[in-house]
């Protein structure tokens, strides 16, 4: 993991490891040279999708977004690939919460955790496309940056030293529950425990692997221990900061609604030609 002056920087969201939060550090740094791609709507992001994307933002630094499953296949001048892990267990607890809260999921837990594959491995899947460790394990290693969500500000410190630009790190945290009157529930509950461990083998195994190989690896490149202790860069108290507010108004009014328009078009035109075959 070598230090970078990047081009541009690639951050894998996985959803519930204060991801939403980075972006946010993103976005307000870059303003409109940030590209969220969640605006595509698209479920896995192509080659297509990216390169259209740099049309959209012709001075573009950073892209981001939770449908950038393996992102290593995509081609992109002078990558800096990034991403967060979180403790697998601590990372579904938080995600059936917010499925709850915010999702208006009437699922129980045990319910959610054998249908619903997000509850199952999702880092390994994510981060490799498909369910394999060893592939997510060898990705992982090629990772310009990989941060932990326990370590959130010193992971911080450690991007923007990495990827040598001008990063604002202060933030206000993004999606955190009022209320995880749900997730101390599940987490002293010995039976889901066990049974959440059950079903996230492989993640268990990921990030067992990114907290005694990977992450010390990005310590020592940017300077730190991982023991390093820093002060929270959680400095806002809102969100509405310039280079947010910019990057907003031209990701959701602009280039999600050219999105729609495309990708609507770039369907008919498939059904089209499909018919006439």
């Amino acid at each position: 993991m070598r230090k970078c002056f990047c081009f541009m920087m690639i951050f894998l969201h996985i959803p519930r490891t204060a991801g939403t939060t980075f972006q946010f550090v993103l976005a307000n740094s870059f303003g409109m040279r940030h590209c969220h791609l969640g605006y595509t709507g698209r479920t896995v992001i192509s080659q297509k999708d990216l390169d259209f994307a740099k049309k959209v933002f012709p001075r573009l630094r950073s892209v981001s977004g939770e449908n950038l499953i393996n992102p290593l296949g995509l081609s992109a001048p002078n990558p800096f690939y990034m991403t967060f892990l979180r403790e697998p267990v601590a990372r579904v607890f938080s995600h059936y919460q917010d499925s709850v809260l915010r999702g208006n999921n009437k699922m129980s837990f045990e319910e959610m955790l054998v249908a619903d594959g997000e509850l199952e491995n999702l880092q390994v899947k994510v981060i490799a496309g498909e369910r394999n460790l060893d592939k997510a394990k060898r990705f992982l290693d090629r990772f310009n940056f990989v941060g932990l969500t326990e370590k959130f500000d010193l992971s911080l410190l450690a991007v923007k030293r990495l990827s040598g630009r001008e990063l604002n790190l202060n933030y206000k945290r993004q999606l955190t529950a009022r209320d995880n009157a749900i997730k101390k529930s599940l987490a002293n509950d010995h039976r889901i425990i066990e049974m959440t461990r059950e079903h996230n083998k492989l993640d268990l195994e990921l990030y067992s692997f990114a907290v005694s190989e990977i992450f010390p690896r990005v310590c020592a490149k940017a300077g730190f221990r991982p023991s390093d202790q820093v002060a929270s860069f959680e400095k806002y108290s809102s969100v509405v900061k310039p280079g947010f507010l910019l990057n907003r108004l031209y990701n959701k009014g602009f280039f999600r609604e050219i999105c729609k328009i495309v990708y609507r078009n770039s369907a008919a035109s498939a059904a089209a030609t499909a018919a006439t075959d």
